[in-house]
Formats: structure tokens, sequence, C-alpha cells
């Protein structure tokens, strides 16, 4: 090709005697080559190897090309600069640039030469130019990496920093690693008090024991989840929920991490609803009035013992009972009419019934009815019944004659005195001057002392009413005594009238319900209480019946599982249940109604989106009576340490690598197939399979390539054999495959080939092929050995036999004379 342009003798001028031998040397050479002279003020080529010409891709000949007729106009100005540079200092130069060649961008490294004559002057420059595009692209790719890996550890930092929960680390002796701002804020030390340090001193020494035996647990490379107590810095005790992971690294224990989050708060909120719950049963089973609950149909839920003995009817009898069975035919619509009104205006409503007891005797009871409010809604409601029947019996006697009226007046226990229209107190009977403390003469002096500021408006009503001849029955009020105690009245208001029958004045009844009042705003307070801790605890808690029928379930549900209440509550809990999971919680349930303790159950719950959530579920009982009347349940998402313990469970028993089952696995799985062969009197095939040269891939290609392998390996003998057989990773490049319930010997050969025949086709690893190698030795159950161990070693055996033959063939077993 330099003759193209020059004569032999004139490029022999140029570069000397032995040109022809340095063009068969540069033609050879990848790197592209080539020589150039200067001609005017530009440089042309005189001479270009042949990786030069194929890189270029000229449809002509380069030899005599000035460099604007080859490179890019734009960048012909920058070579021609330093190729004048090497002219005007006679020194070889390096530089690296880029260039485009139809169409596509290269990299470069070149050095230019100067070529002198005999005067020292140099026309000619030689450049060698090497190819720099991969390198330039791996060193990309090496900084895109480096960075991705940054912003994964920035992500990772940020996750802990900002974390809610206190988030650690632990070194194998117990001392903090690192922790994050949470933790510092949690026991009040700063980060330079507790990095270094072991964490016992911070463990309140009653929780000591437990919490060493959680973290001794922990470095046996078990998950931990348990509640401590640690020691703030101002001395306070803060209650924690722990969780602890090993940290293992390339099967190595390192170090632990550790999650912590302060439960103070919600443990003294539970202790709170526990004390609640007592002081409600207290007040429930030892209040002397009849205390009941019924559900929106009015039908008996509970009642204490007060509700046994007015009735005459056990709680047994009662539960599902309608209280208006009771109730005498002409105060059943009065009842309804009330019972309606309370639970529509959400108020308490009480008034006066006769009920029919169990044995047909009648009493008469002043009711009050309060609502049950759950979630904004009336679920049913209180009832508190007060036996009023003597009360009424004495009422109805002053009536009728002066001589009983005057020993009610004189004997009764509740206030009973006389007022003018104008509201002026004339008379008035002991009980009321033992109730309100005033005497009579006092209260006659003294017009409405005993009446509040804020109901004497309510007293002008009632004077208006009676002077219109208005009976008035069972008006709430409120009245204060001589001593500033405010107590809840009940009062009643008859008019009194004269022999013209002219109304004169009226006789007041007072009732005192201050006790009674006390309980319903106990019940009240009890109830709200019971509402703020039941709407904040981030545990799901449902409340059943003990048929299963959800009656009540906490907000956190909606923020779990996405179904509100409104969505839950009337419905079985086998709806929101995995079909699977139903009969384990039905089994939990049985066992809580038949007395058993509760135990926690892992079990999936079914989102609203559709998907299921792992939860585990722990049922308690309501016992009333000795009897379960209502279940609640517990339950915490578990889907994280659920999936943690399977990969745990999995890395037991599978490969890491190939997903195949391990040596282990592969042990337990040749003792199935022989059991099963010895039930139905079939063939069990053991092959042992091994790689050829597999250290000189690792070698050559390094552990990347390595794995490549293995992995090729395992797919392609799960695509050689039936779905009911097994391939196992035994080690390294070493497979094991068991062909279960075998009718002929002739599958097995048919198996051997196929595999044989697949793993002569080489392996693409990177742009390079990579033959892999196998061998294959065989024994057969029972017919060499009906021993499992004694199959392994005459299967390897055959293998060792087959390695001394070319790669890529099998052989099985023969056994020798003296085995026979």
């Amino acid at each position: 090709m330099l003759y193209d342009r020059y004569s032999g003798r004139e490029v022999e001028k140029i570069l000397g005697q032995d040109i022809f031998a340095f063009v068969h040397i540069f033609n050879l050479i990848k790197d592209y080559i080539g020589l150039l002279m200067q001609d005017g003020d530009s440089f042309r080529f005189v001479y270009a190897n042949q990786a030069t010409i194929n890189r270029l891709k000229m449809n002509k000949s380069i030899t005599g090309c000035r460099l604007e007729d080859v490179f890019p106009k734009d960048q012909v100005k920058e070579y021609i600069s330093v190729f004048k540079g090497v002219q005007l200092t006679k020194k070889s130069i390096e530089f690296m640039g880029n260039v485009n060649i139809a169409g596509q961008k290269y990299f470069f490294e070149a050095t230019l030469g100067p070529i002198l004559n005999e005067l020292g002057e140099c026309q000619y420059i030689l450049g060698i130019v090497r190819d720099s595009t991969e390198k330039k692209k791996r060193e990309k790719e090496l900084i895109e990496t480096k960075n991705i890996l940054e912003r994964e550890r920035k992500k990772l930092n940020s996750i802990i920093e900002h974390n809610t929960d206190a988030v650690y680390q632990l070194d194998l002796q117990g001392n903090y690693i690192s922790t994050n701002a949470k933790l510092t804020e949690i026991i009040g030390y700063s980060e330079q008090e507790i990095v270094g340090y072991s964490f016992i001193p911070f463990i309140a020494e009653e929780k000591l024991v437990e919490t060493l035996h959680h973290f001794e647990n922990a470095l046996h490379g078990s998950n931990e989840e348990y509640e401590t107590t640690v020691r703030h810095k101002n001395g306070n005790n803060v209650e924690v929920f722990v969780k602890n992971i090993p940290i293992i690294i390339d099967g190595v224990l390192v170090g632990i991490y550790g999650i912590a989050k302060d439960i103070t708060e919600q443990k003294k909120i539970e202790r709170l609803l526990k004390n609640s719950e007592q002081r409600y049963k207290s007040l429930f089973e030892n209040h002397s009035d009849a205390i009941f609950s019924c559900d929106l149909d009015g039908k008996f839920i509970s009642g204490n013992v007060a509700t046994e003995n007015i009735t005459g009817y056990s709680i047994n009898e009662l539960l599902g009972k309608s209280f208006l069975s009771l109730v005498e035919g002409d105060d059943i619509k009065k009842t309804l009419m009330l019972s309606k009104k309370a639970m529509k205006e959400k108020q308490p409503e009480s008034y006066e019934i006769l009920l029919r007891r169990k044995d047909g005797r009648y009493l008469e009871l002043f009711v009050m009815n309060i609502p049950i409010i759950v979630e904004n809604e009336v679920v049913g409601f209180y009832g508190i019944a007060k036996d009023i029947t003597e009360y009424n019996k004495a009422h109805r006697a002053l009536l009728e004659t002066k001589e009983e009226l005057e020993i009610f007046w004189e004997y009764s226990v509740d206030p009973v005195f006389l007022i003018d229209l104008e509201g002026e107190v004339l008379r008035v009977n002991p009980a009321f001057e033992k109730t309100l403390e005033y005497s009579e003469k006092e209260v006659v002096d003294l017009k409405y002392s005993f009446v509040p500021k804020g109901k004497i408006s309510d007293q002008l009503d009632i004077i208006k009413r009676l002077k219109n001849g208005e009976k008035i029955i069972a008006h709430e009020t409120q009245r204060i005594t001589k001593s500033g105690k405010l107590l809840d009245i009940i009062a009643s208001y008859t008019p009194v009238k004269d022999e013209n029958g002219n109304i004169i004045g009226s006789t007041v009844f007072y009732k005192d319900v201050t006790e009674l009042k006390k309980v319903e705003r106990q019940l009240s307070n009890s109830q709200k209480k019971y509402k703020l801790i039941m709407e904040n605890v981030s545990e799901v808690i449902k409340m059943m019946s003990i048929s299963g029928i959800i009656e009540y379930v906490s907000p956190s549900n909606e923020k779990i599982l996405g179904h509100s209440s409104s969505e839950v509550v009337g419905h079985s809990f086998k709806k929101f249940i995995h079909p699977d999971d139903r009969r384990r919680m039905e089994a939990a349930i049985e066992q809580i109604i038949a007395g058993g303790s509760p135990n926690p159950i892992e079990l999936r719950k079914l989102h609203k989106d559709g998907h299921y959530i792992w939860m585990e579920v722990t049922t308690n009982s309501i016992i009333e009576e000795g009897k379960v009347v209502q279940l609640v349940s517990t339950s915490r998402e578990i889907t994280e340490r659920k999936r943690l313990r399977d990969e745990l469970a999995k890395m037991a028993f599978y490969d890491y690598l190939t997903d195949l089952p391990n040596r282990r696995s592969f042990d337990e799985q040749l003792k199935m197939a022989i059991d099963r062969a010895n039930h139905t009197k079939k063939r069990v095939a053991l092959m042992m399979l091994d790689g050829r040269d597999f250290k000189q891939i690792n070698d050559t290609y390094g552990h990347d390539g390595g794995d490549a392998v293995i992995k090729e390996m395992a797919k392609r003998l799960q695509s050689c054999v039936r779905k009911t057989d097994s391939v196992a990773r035994i080690g390294g490049d070493e497979m094991a495959i068991i062909l279960a319930e075998l009718d002929s010997l002739e599958l097995v050969e048919e198996i051997a080939n196929r595999i044989v025949q697949l793993f002569k086709e080489p392996l693409t690893y990177n742009g390079l092929e990579i033959n892999i190698g196998i061998d294959i030795g065989i024994s057969i159950y029972p017919d060499h050995s009906i021993n499992k161990k004694q199959l392994v070693k005459y299967a390897d055996q055959a293998l060792y036999e087959a390695k001394e033959y070319p790669p890529n063939n099998y052989r099985v077993y023969k056994k020798t004379k003296n085995e026979w």
C-alpha cells in the first residue's frame, strides 16, 4: 500500500531499506499505525496499517489522503496543531482525544514520533493510536456504580437517622457501634455517652436477665422481639419494644442490629384501661340498683345481681330476652317511645313503668335509659332501674287520706313539701330538712334558697304550668343544700285545690338521685376512656360475639387492612381471613370458649385491596357470671417477620446460588424416594454429576464466570429430567439427580444421553464461549444396593470411572465378583 503513490526507491529513501519488514510487522499489530508527511499547511498519509484501514472504513485507498480527507473538519485543526508541535520540538508527543467515524464516536490514546533525516529535519511523523473506547466506557460505568452505591449508602443513613424508632448497632460483646438520634432522645444520653459502651448499664435491673437472654439468642442467629425497660438519664424508667436482628456477612455473625420503640405511653394507656375496667366492674356488680345493658332490639346483653333480684330471673335466663317482655301492657308503648327517643337523640331518658317479675308479682320501677355510643353510633343502651314500688304506694296512700298523708309526711325518706302559686314554701317534712339541711323556718323566710341560680328560670316555668293545672311527674332538676352540696333530684308536682276546685298551690315530692346520676356519669366517663384507648392503640382490636360476629373494631384496622369500621362490624370474622387459615382461628376461639388459655396464632388477613397480610392474633374472653359472653382479639402485623423467617428456613434446605435443594435436602429426598420405592416395588436411579476443569474456568473467568457456569449447569440439568425427579447441588460443581418411581432402566439411559448431548453445547459468558464438560456416575436401587449411603458410594465410583474417559459421558456402576 505504500507504493500506491510512491515508488520503491522513494519509500526506501523515506524509511530506509528495512521498510518491507516494518510493513509486515505493522499489519500484524492491532493498534492503528500511520506514517504522515507534511503537505503544505496539512499532513498527508504516506502509509497506514491494515487495522487503521479497517477502522476508518475507507472506500478508497488512504495513502495520499490529507487529514481533512479522512477526519471531520472540526477536529482536523486540533490534529494539525499537535503534528506541527512534533515537527517543531522534534520530540514524541502523547495525547488523548475522540473522533467520529461513520457516525460513531471513538476514544483514543495516541503517540506521535518524529522521523528525522540526515540533516536533523522532521518531515515525516509516525503515529501509533490505541482505541480506548471500551476503557472509557468501563471508567464511566465504574463512576456510575460508585455514585449509585454512594446514593444507596446515603439513603440507608437517611432511613436510619430519620426513623421514628431508635436504630442502633451492637458488636458481639454488646457494645454500641452506632446509633441514630431517636435512641439519644429515648434514654437521654448523647451519642458520645453511648457509642463504645455496653448496653447493659442502660437496662433496668429487673429486666436485665431477660434482656441478656434475648441478646444471647440473637448471637445464635435468632431474630428476637421483646419488651424491656431502660433507664433514662434523668432516672425515669422508659418501656421499649425491641427487635434484635443478627448481622450476618458471608455466613459470619459480625454484630446485632437493634430497633427500639418507646411504648411507655402505650403501657400507661393499657394500665389505665385495666384500672377503668376493674372500677366499672366493681360499680356494676355491687350497686344496689339494677344495672343492665341491651342491644338495639332491646334484648338483654348483661346485668348485675340487683337485676336478678328485681326481675326474679337469673342473668342466663335474661340473656337474649326482650326488656319489653317484662313490661306490663299499658307501659309498653311509653317504654318503647322513650327508649327510641334516647337512642335517636343520644341522650338519657327516664320514666316509670310497671314490671312483671318471673313469680308473677309486679314492681313499679324508675328506669333510666343511657345510650351506648361507639364511634358516634348507638349500638345499644344501659338501663338503670330502681324499685319505687313502695315509694309510689306511699305516694298514692298520701293522696287517699289525710291521716295517711301525715304519716307519709312524717316518715317518708324522700323530701315532701307544700308551695303556693308564687313558689313560696309553706311547709316541709322532716326528710326535706334532713336532705337539704334547711329547717322549715329557713326556707319559708328565704325564697328559692335551695334552688341553684341556673335553675330559677326552670322553677318559674314549673309554677306557670302548675297554675294551668298541669301535673308534673319525674322532672329532672338540681337543688343545693345549705352546706353547698349539689343534689340531682327527680321532682313531681301535684296541684292542690280548695273546696271550690281552685288551684291554690302544689304538693312537691323530691327523689334524691345523686348517687344514681353519679353512676350514670361514671359509666359515661368509663365509656369515653375506653373509646379513647381503643382508638389510639396501634394493634387492631376487635370485639366479637361468641358466634364470631364482629361487634367493634379499632380505627387501626383501617390503617393496616384498609377496611373501615362500617365495612367490618356486623360481619363474621371468617370473611376477612384466608380460607386456609379459618379453621385454625375457629379452633383457637373454641379453645378460649372452653376455658383454655389464649395463644397467639399466625394467619393471613384480607386487605381491602385484595392481597393478604400476615398477622399475629391473640384472642381473649370476657367472662360474666362464669360464662364467656364476648371475645376480644388483638392483632399485629408480622409480614416482615414472617418473610425473614421463611427466608432463613429456605436457606437451610436450598442452595443460595442455584435455588436447588442442598446436600441436607438431597439426603432427605433420597430417603423418601427409597421409601416410596419399597412401597410401590419400583426402582430409583441415583446420578452423581461433576463438571470438567471447573477450577480452570474459575481461574480463567473469575468467580463470576464460575457462578454463571454453575447456574447454567443447574438450568440444563432441570430441563433434562421429569417434574417428579429431583436435581440437587452437593457442592462446587458437583450435582446429583434422583430419578424416582422407575418402571424401566431405559429411561435412565435416555436421560443420561439427553444430559450428555446438552452439555456438549458451550455456554456464552460476556461474549465468550465456555465449554462445560460433564461426567455422570449412575447407581440403581435396589439392584446395586438397598443402603442409601452405599448407593451414593457406588454412584461416585461410577463417576470416577467416567472421568477416565473424554468429557461428556456416563457410566453405570457394575458390581465386582467380590460384591456379588
